[in-house]
């Protein structure tokens, strides 16, 4: 392992540990609590009875959607799976074939699943590895290291979204309520 390869899977580690203590008590209620009117969420799929999907829209609308944690711990789940299935795997899901956990307890466990591999690929790494490219599920092929920041990115963005939302959470009014 390289100095380039440590530091991506130390960032990688050490930022989904802080995520991971941050969620500690996630209850349902919380995970699926719109922050904000029109806020995109987690919800029953109306067209798969049985199944849940997620708001999402290649180019959000401006200005972007405010989202629920739910939406972004679904969102780290997505990205994970379906980066890491093109750039390694066989290639054969989309995204709507991802099951959406509906609550906070399958989502945590869908996460910490989907980032075994990344966790898993990084232990072995080179950094030759990271330079090899790979295919992509946005078209044109991407370095193994390109899936790893942007993934390492997507994490730390949306666990600092959902220790904000977190922070938030206890702190909500009744929007019925008096100013004060």
């Amino acid at each position: 392992m390289g100095i380039a390869t440590e530091l991506l899977r130390t960032s990688w580690e050490e930022s989904a540990n802080r995520l991971a203590r941050r969620c500690e008590g996630l209850t349902d209620e919380e995970y699926l609590w719109p922050p904000a009117a029109d806020a995109w969420t987690v919800r029953p799929d109306p067209e798969r009875p049985g199944r849940w999907t997620y708001d999402y829209d290649f180019a959000p609308p401006p200005p972007a959607p405010v989202t629920s944690i739910s939406w972004r711990l679904v969102h780290l789940i997505a990205d994970n799976e379906i980066y890491w299935e093109y750039a390694f795997g066989p290639r054969a899901r989309t995204f709507p074939d991802l099951e959406v956990p509906s609550t906070a307890r399958e989502a945590l466990q869908d996460w910490h699943s989907s980032r075994r591999p990344v966790s898993d690929w990084l232990r072995s790494a080179t950094d030759a590895d990271l330079a090899e490219p790979r295919p992509s599920h946005l078209g044109d092929p991407r370095t193994a290291g390109e899936v790893v920041r942007i993934l390492l990115d997507e994490q730390v963005h949306h666990g600092a979204e959902i220790a904000l939302l977190r922070d938030l959470y206890p702190r909500r009014r009744d929007p019925h309520a008096s100013p004060g």
